[in-house]
């Protein structure tokens, strides 16, 4: 692994908050050339007031930090490759102060995902850049992201979103966990970027893994060039791993391998990932009930077919009836030759006749 040069900031909430300002200065402060700084609008590309966001924190920086931020657009992927999505990378590529904050997590990593973004963003924290990332933009930096609207507002089953898993260039394996000691939901439990707890062991019993809570109004600083970290803030960083919870307060520079051997890749958590599923996996069952279907459709299809068979006997047996009252019996026996040939035997009586198949 390269030796990182560079500095992220990773925010739990409140990016715009007076709390908070010293962190995106400290940041900037730490750049040895001219900044060229750059705000990264997907996390909430798909919302309706995306445009008043960005002009917010276009103002934000201007106004608290003395700024000027470039807009670096990429608000949804199907403009990947396109004209606008070459000039979004060629943006950031040329930037050495980078910035991404609130919107949809999962969003977020669907959109950035499979694109050059991730490694863009490795390459400049390798090579002396500052990244600052909040809230959605930060549950997207690990090895997986929480799908926090889907989860909380729509009522899906916990499940994990892929992660840009941009911490693996400081050796670090861990899920981000913003919003880690939220309050919101008074009578019932909003920790943990709004899951709760209860919601959370499910997901840590779909896959393990580790745990990076930075709480509200709260940054954990990384410092690659000198292998450290800090919080600032109002609050705590929390680290989970399978052995120990640990917290880290404000006020204190913390040496970096601390945090890379509580958050270190560990094999035994992809236990669940690994072991062989012995239920019908996802795509077989849809095939299986894709079958079912089809043959559903074949035995209403074969039922309709067998009652117009049928019509068709009765109406072939009405037209001989017909002409054997014309006395046509030459014609009538041609229409009897040809029932007899489709194994259909005709009982005849004085007023009707009567027709089945032969065993």
């Amino acid at each position: 692994m390269k030796k990182v040069k560079g500095s992220i900031a990773i925010l739990g909430s409140g990016e715009t908050s007076p709390n908070l300002v010293s962190v995106h200065r400290k940041l900037l402060n730490r750049l040895s050339e001219d900044v060229s700084a750059s705000l990264i609008d997907t996390p909430f590309g798909f919302q309706e007031n995306a445009d008043q966001l960005v002009e917010k924190l276009i103002e934000f920086y201007d106004v608290s930090l003395n700024t000027d931020i470039k807009l670096a657009s990429y608000r949804t992927k199907k403009d990947f490759k396109s004209v606008e999505y070459f000039e979004f990378t060629k943006i950031i590529q040329g930037s050495n102060f980078i910035f991404s904050g609130p919107g949809s997590p999962s969003y977020a990593s669907k959109n950035w995902i499979d694109t050059d973004v991730p490694e863009i963003f490795k390459e400049k924290l390798i090579n002396g850049s500052s990244l600052v990332f909040a809230s959605a933009a930060a549950s997207t930096l690990g090895i997986r992201t929480i799908p926090v609207y889907e989860i909380y507002k729509v009522g899906i089953d916990p499940y994990w979103e892929n992660g840009i898993n941009l911490l693996e260039v400081f050796d670090i394996d861990c899920v981000v966990v913003p919003h880690f000691n939220n309050k919101e939901g008074g009578n019932h439990d909003t920790s943990i970027s709004y899951l709760g707890q209860n919601r959370m062991k499910i997901l840590q019993e779909i896959n393990p893994t580790n745990i990076l809570g930075i709480d509200e109004h709260t940054a954990l600083i990384i410092d690659g060039e000198e292998d450290s970290f800090e919080v600032e803030g109002l609050g705590e960083v929390t680290v989970i791993n399978k052995n120990v919870t640990k917290k880290f307060k404000i006020g204190d520079k913390y040496n970096l391998d601390e945090l890379k051997e509580l958050l270190k890749n560990d094999a035994s958590l992809e236990k669940v990932k690994n072991e062989p599923d012995l239920s019908l996996n996802e795509d077989a069952e849809d095939a299986l009930k894709k079958e079912i279907a089809d043959l559903r459709i074949e035995i209403d299809k074969n039922k309709k077919n067998s009652e117009n068979v049928n019509k068709l006997i009765d109406k072939l047996i009405e037209y001989r009836l017909t002409l054997r009252s014309l006395q046509k019996y030459e014609e009538s026996d041609v229409v009897r030759d040809i029932l007899t040939d489709s194994n259909i035997e005709i009982e005849d009586n004085k007023e009707s006749s009567s027709w089945k198949f032969k065993d």
